[in-house]
């Protein structure tokens, strides 16, 4: 017979609450460090969810002792599972002279109307700076005659772009012929007189591998192939980050399509040391590139810690797959203290 406080709306809240835990332990620990979390990693975090059904029964208990543990297991899930960010980092940011980045993953721009819906966007948010990943030959085409009023270069090696009212003082590009080697534009800019080194640049998808998983026979031979492929990834990141640090003496923003997302492994091993604007200013769960059943943050818009990101956001939808994430920014010697 089962005690009174072992009831069976007890243990089901208890079996909710280890079912989140685990959640927590594959996504921001195991993700892309044992090769079978991968898809749990980059799959839909809205399942976890479900869970929180497990905890209805002792919330309709009496006395309903049940609700805060209810509450604290829905914000666990929603805010660490699903990584809705709640702004608080512009709390206490400075006034100043701010810049606008924006970051896209164009999808290669060969859609109905998709250079101008993106020229469209700019107009709109009107950023400082636009680093557009997958600047396919369609884009490329037709993208400098609409954004003629603003500094438009595009990689040669690379599939990147840059839209900027910037000085450009310098440009280098390196392309992503080998494993592990990123495809990534290192800018130097000058921006409200401030001089900047810009990192712009777009990391390999890991969307090989799980496709592969779709397939439940193959799943047990997945092993090697997938843990070769993290280890490109985790090698061509670590080789992104000390390129563009290299020979670095002014402030740095880094943009683009990283592939990753901050709970990745990957991600806290090697850009963790810069501040990514939506986690620390934005609203919601920022989700820039989107399927047709879920969401998840891939594009991000880091800076080196002497930059202050005060607010960040996900645009509109231009008709690619990923929507612009885009951030304010105070650059160093521009913030001015509050009356």
């Amino acid at each position: 017979m089962m005690s009174r406080r072992f009831t069976p709306a007890t243990v089901l809240a208890l079996a909710g609450t280890i079912v989140l835990l685990i959640g927590w332990l594959l996504i921001h620990r195991l993700g892309d460090q044992t090769w079978w979390a991968l898809p749990i990693l980059f799959g839909p975090r809205w399942i976890w969810l479900g869970t929180l059904l497990a905890f209805l029964p002792l919330a309709r208990t009496r006395p309903r002792r049940g609700i805060p543990l209810l509450v604290a297991a829905t914000l666990f899930a929603v805010i660490t599972l699903l990584g809705f960010r709640l702004g608080l980092g512009r709390i206490g940011t400075p006034d100043g002279d701010t810049i606008r980045v924006m970051a896209i993953n164009d999808e290669g721009g060969g859609g109905p109307n998709q250079a101008q819906r993106l020229a469209d966007e700019i107009r709109r948010v009107s950023p400082d700076i636009v680093v557009i990943s997958e600047c396919g030959p369609d884009l490329r085409a037709k993208f400098p005659a609409l954004v003629s009023y603003l500094t438009y270069r595009q990689a040669q090696n690379a599939w990147l772009c840059l839209v900027t009212r910037g000085e450009i003082r310098g440009w280098l590009e390196r392309g992503a012929g080998n494993p592990g080697n990123p495809e990534a534009v290192r800018v130097e800019l000058t921006v409200h007189g401030v001089p900047l080194r810009l990192g712009m640049i777009h990391l390999a998808t890991p969307r090989r591998s799980l496709e592969d998983f779709r397939s439940i026979h193959s799943i047990p031979q997945l092993g090697p192939h997938t843990a070769a492929e993290t280890e490109e990834r985790r090698t061509e990141s670590a080789n992104a980050v000390e390129w563009i640090d290299e020979g670095l003496s002014e402030p740095v923003i880094v943009a683009g399509d990283f592939n990753i997302p901050v709970e990745s492994a990957i991600y806290r091993d090697n850009w963790s040391q810069f501040r990514n604007a939506f986690s620390e200013t934005g609203i919601g769960t920022g989700y820039s590139k989107h399927t047709r059943l879920w969401g998840i943050r891939i594009d991000h818009v880091l800076t080196s810690t002497d930059i202050i990101p005060v607010r960040s956001f996900v645009g509109k939808e231009v008709g690619s797959d990923h929507i612009p994430m885009v951030a304010d920014l105070v650059l160093p010697g521009r913030a001015t203290s509050r009356p």
